[in-house]
Order: structure tokens, then sequence, then C-alpha cells
């Protein structure tokens, strides 16, 4: 399995053969400009006639055009005093100082090679090549395939490499990585592939678990798979082209006996081949989330979270620790990152308090490719008044680019921004059909982020209860007249979970929007006291939730009226949570509100102090 020696064919090409010859002009002299008029050679308009007779009906000239006449008829001068001479400029080929601030985007940013050919023949080309040998030998060491001729009938699946440079939690380049990859979209069900699910860890009980490890002061080591996938074994029989760079037989394919990245199954069986070694080593998934594994023996316990190919160990000690790795070095191929300090492009730092997240590295990345850098940022993430115009009629002719960053401001509010999960949650709603007053916000979004990256969403690590807090913002959708629902549950001081969602239906009064956000959040709490006794953590009984609306709380200890007999019977099952004393619903001013942070879009007064309060601090304020 041998790559093609590197070859970069040099050639210089005429200036005159670049385009046709009507679009190449013929060389004169250049004579300089007539007295009267800005005029070319041949009595082409030139850009200063343009920019002096952009109003023909004004009857004095502009001062503009007066400065370039008196420039020009200095340059006059200057020339007709002797024959044509060569330029002494010391600043040749310099940019000028005003275009300092945009001239770095005339420089592209370096993209990953499309095409093995691009790869193999690039300036990086001995990097990318060195990528591809260390995941062929890879593919060698697991036996993924062997050299067979194609069956008659028999149809081989096509191969590309995808090329990604990896970065670090500071978003520095730290490898080159080439991945094959099967092009698992020709493949068909029930002949090639059958199951396909592999669950993921759920982000809740990431934060959970990095809130527990604190207050239990344990270990938490960050350890990834190499090549994870090759490690499935594949029951279906799949044949693949030769891969680009690796040399055989003409009529030879690949006869696949490893899954591989991109078929359609491989998620599943790497899923199922790391469960069964989990369980050989002692671990049982948890019941909240499939992806939690939980050892307990005597008084020691421990944790791993798996995300595809990314695990977290948490563990009470060091030996503990090494045990465990040294068991899955066993089966796998892993790699010790160490503590952890990045999971899935969140930056983790512990303090002393407990840990701090936030994604600066990725929101940096985004800022630049939409071409943001220069962009001021903003104090908000939404205008309070933007919700409550009415449908603009000018719609974008390319939804593509919105949709992406839409996609984008999704991804950081739900991972460690809650304080913008209002305005992705409604921007969202648009992505369909988007107008230019949408894309206009979704930029302020981005230019907010764009300001606050700094900010860390602090986790508690000391004894806090479970609590919860729910609000609603009664008809806020001018367009459908429905409400937005806002939750979110603290612990031990920091917040894990938060939503921001508009609600299915429409509410008839502020108190039935109230009553079925308390609902919503209480269907997210019975979901984590399951997890809170996964982690063997005792949860109170009742779990107080907060509630800013006097008639949502008498709701639950009131029968149905006619006022409320037309609500939803599912959501009364909050009703019988707090007959049983599972919950109990606490009054509070709405000035300490948390969750009206998720509701609707806030003044900068109001947002910067339930920011504060729910842990969304700069890593100054956190030193301080």
């Amino acid at each position: 399995m041998e790559l093609p020696p590197l070859s970069v064919p040099a050639t210089t090409v005429n200036r005159k053969d670049r385009l046709p010859e009507e679009y190449v002009s013929d060389e004169e002299d250049f004579l300089g400009y007539e007295e009267e008029d800005f005029h070319g050679y041949e009595d082409e308009p030139t850009m200063y006639e343009d920019a002096c007779n952009n109003d023909e009906d004004a009857s004095e000239p502009s001062d503009e055009c007066d400065s370039i006449q008196e420039e020009s008829d200095d340059v006059e001068e200057e020339q007709s005093s002797g024959g044509p001479r060569r330029s002494n400029r010391v600043n040749k080929g310099v940019p000028p100082e005003r275009y300092s601030a945009t001239s770095k985007f005339a420089c592209p940013q370096p993209v990953e090679p499309r095409s093995y050919k691009e790869a193999t023949t690039g300036a990086e080309s001995a990097k990318w090549i060195a990528a591809m040998k260390d995941e062929l030998v890879s593919h060698e060491e697991n036996k993924t395939w062997n050299l067979v001729k194609l069956p008659p009938g028999k149809k081989a699946i096509g191969c590309r490499w995808i090329y990604k440079r990896k970065l670090d939690e500071h978003g520095r380049l730290s490898s080159y990585k080439a991945r094959l990859v099967a092009q698992g979209h020709s493949q068909r069900f029930g002949l090639d592939y059958d199951e396909v699910f592999a669950p993921v860890a759920k982000q809740v009980t990431f934060r959970t678990l990095l809130t527990i490890a604190s207050r239990r002061n344990m270990l938490v080591k960050h350890v990834d798979v190499k090549t994870a996938y090759l490690n499935g074994d594949l029951k279906e029989t799949v044949y693949m082209k030769l891969p680009p760079g690796v040399a055989a037989e003409p009529d030879e394919v690949c006869l696949l006996r490893k899954s591989l990245y991109g078929l359609k199954q491989s998620a599943h069986m790497w899923n199922r081949k790391l469960d069964e070694t989990l369980r050989q080593m002692g671990f049982t998934p948890a019941d909240a989330d499939p992806c939690l594994y939980v050892r307990r023996r005597g008084k020691n316990v421990a944790y791993i979270l798996v995300y595809v190919d990314d695990m977290l160990v948490c563990t009470s000690s060091l030996e503990e620790y090494d045990d465990i790795l040294e068991t899955l070095n066993s089966n796998f191929q892993m790699t010790a990152l160490g503590d952890v300090k990045q999971f899935l492009g969140i930056q983790v730092t512990r303090t002393k308090t407990g840990y701090c997240l936030n994604q600066q590295a990725y929101i940096n990345r985004m800022v630049a490719s939409f071409g943001m850098d220069q962009a001021k940022g903003s104090r908000i993430p939404m205008d309070p008044g933007y919700i409550q115009q009415k449908e603009e009629a000018e719609r974008l002719p390319n939804n593509d680019k919105y949709q992406s960053l839409v996609g984008g401001l999704l991804y950081v509010s739900v991972h460690t921004r809650p304080d913008i999960g209002i305005s992705a949650s409604i921007l969202g709603r648009r992505v369909s059909n988007p107008t230019v007053a949408d894309w206009t916000e979704a930029k302020r979004t981005l230019r907010y982020l764009k300001a606050t990256s700094g900010l860390q969403l602090q986790l508690g690590g000391g004894c806090g209860e479970l609590e919860g807090f729910a609000d609603a913002d009664w008809a806020g959708n001018v367009s459908d007249r429905k409400s937005n629902s806002g939750f979110l549950f603290r612990l031990g001081g920091g917040i894990i979970s938060w939503c921001a969602r508009k609600q299915p239906c429409v509410s008839l009064s502020s108190t039935e929007a109230e009553y079925i956000s308390l609902s919503e959040s209480c269907q997210e709490l019975m979901w984590l006291k399951k997890l809170m006794r996964d982690f063997g953590e005792p949860v109170k009984k009742p779990v107080c939730i907060f509630e800013d609306n006097q008639s949502c709380i008498k709701q639950l200890s009131q029968t149905s009226g006619k006022r409320s007999k037309h609500i939803d019977t599912k959501y009364h099952f909050v009703k019988d949570l707090h007959e049983r004393k599972l919950i109990d619903v606490i009054y509070c001013p709405s000035e300490d509100m948390l969750a009206d942070i998720l509701t609707k879009p806030l003044s900068r007064v109001k947002l910067e102090t339930l920011r504060d309060r729910i842990g969304l601090r700069s890593a100054r304020d956190e030193e301080e």
C-alpha cells in the first residue's frame, strides 16, 4: 500500500494566452490627461468624470471635483516640464494604509484538499501523504479488508479521502488527519445494511458529570479511540473499490471485514463493539443515558461518558484510571489526552469551585467564516422589538448562509450559551423562508457572540440541591400568537439544563402559558431525577421549582373551572406530581425569575443581570 511520489509540474503562461484575443488590448503609450475634461486616449469616460457628473442638475461643482481638478493641474504642470521619467516611489508595491483593515480578506484562509489529487500536489502534500499512510497502516493492522476478485453480479461501492486540519482547545493547528471514507450513499437497505442507530451522550449528562466530579473531587480524564469505526465487526458482505493511492491488480476490489467510516451501519457496529467491551469490564449503561457507563466496586465508583470515539473517564483515584485505560488499550488503540481540556469543541477549565465551559475558539472561527472579523460587537443578541414586528415581504434570494449561521448559533446555545437560547430558537423557526430582517438579526446575534466570546459557563461544585425555574412569554409571537416557554435547572449553584422553545398551542391566558411551561419543566425534572439516581446522588423530596405567576400556582390545588377546562390533559400531570409531593412550586418575583432570559429578547441591563446570575461570567470575574 504505497502512495505515488509527489510531482508538481510548473509552467509559464503567456499573458495574452489567458484570455480570448478580442479581450486583450494592444499596448499604447500613455500621454496624460487633457486640460478641460478627464478623458483617456480614446475619449473613454473615467472614474473621476463619473464622480464629478453624478448629479447633472448640480449648479456648482462639488468640493471633491475641485480637489481633483487642482491635483490634476499640478500633475499637468509637472509633466509638461520634461519628458517621460521612471517613477522613484519608495512605497511601490506596498498596499495603502487605508486597506490595512481589510487586506487580510484578500488572502484566503487555508482550506482542506477536496480530492486526492489536490492533497498530493499541493503545498502541504508531504503532510497529507504522511497522514494517508498513517490511515492505511491502521487499516492493515485492523485487517479491514481483503483484496479479492469482484464476483459476477456484485457491485462495489466507491470510496474517497477526507482531509481535516485538527485544532487544539485554543483553535491552533495540532495535526493533519486523512480519513478513508466509504461512499455509503450507494448502499441498499436490506442488502448492504440493516440497523444503523447509535446513541451519543447528552450535553446535560456531560455537565452533570463535571458537576458531580467537582463535588466529589474526582478525576476527569479524556481519552480517544484511534480509528474507532474500524473496530466494529461487519456482518454484511460489502465490496468496495480500491482507495486512491493503493496499488493492486486492475480487477481487484476490497472485501470489507470491518466497518469503515462512511458505511451506514458503521456507527451502530462500533457502538455495539464498545458496549460489549465495557460490559466485560464491569460497567453497565445508565437508565437515563445509555452513553453513560457506571461501575461500582465497594466504595469505589467510576464513570465513562461516550460520544462516538471520545470518552471521559471519571474515577476516584489515578490507580483506578490507569487500570481502566490499560484494559481499554488491550482492546483498542487508545490515546490518553490527560485531564479534560476540550470535549466536542468545548473548552473545559478546572477552577477552585468547579468547572468552566466556553466555546471561544468555535465562536471566533464562526465569526471569521462569515467575514465579520471587523464587525462591531453588539451588547444584546436580539432587538427586543424584532419579535413584535410583522413579517417582512422581502425574502433572501438564497437562504444557505442563513441556515448555516443559525445552525452554528443553535450549536453554541445548546452547549454553553443559554443567553442566546431564545434568539437561536426564534431565528431557527424561519430557516425555510427567511427575510432580510431575519438575516440582520442573525448577524446581530453573531456580533453579540463576538463581543462576549470570553464568557464562560460556570458549573457548580457545591452542595446545592437540584432546583428549577420555569417561565413563559404569553402570546409573544405576533405571527401566530403562540407563547414561548423557558426553563432551567441548577445543581450545586450552576445550571446543568435549560430550554427555550415555542409552545405547540395558543394559550388563552398568561396563566395557561405559565402552566404549560411548568409542565414542560416537570418532564425534564423527571428525567433529571433518573439521571441523578444513576450517579448515586440523592435527590430531596420535593424538588423546588420557582414560578412567578400566582394564578398558575393556585391552579395546582384547584379543580378545573370554566377558564381552565380546555387545557389539554397532558399538561395536568404536573398537578399529579404536586399532589404526590414530588415537586413544590414556589412563587418568586419576576425580577428574580432566572428563566426569563429564555423566554424573550431582553434589554441590555436586564440581560446582563440575569446572565451573571445564571453563571455566565468572564474568566477575570471568576478570578476575582
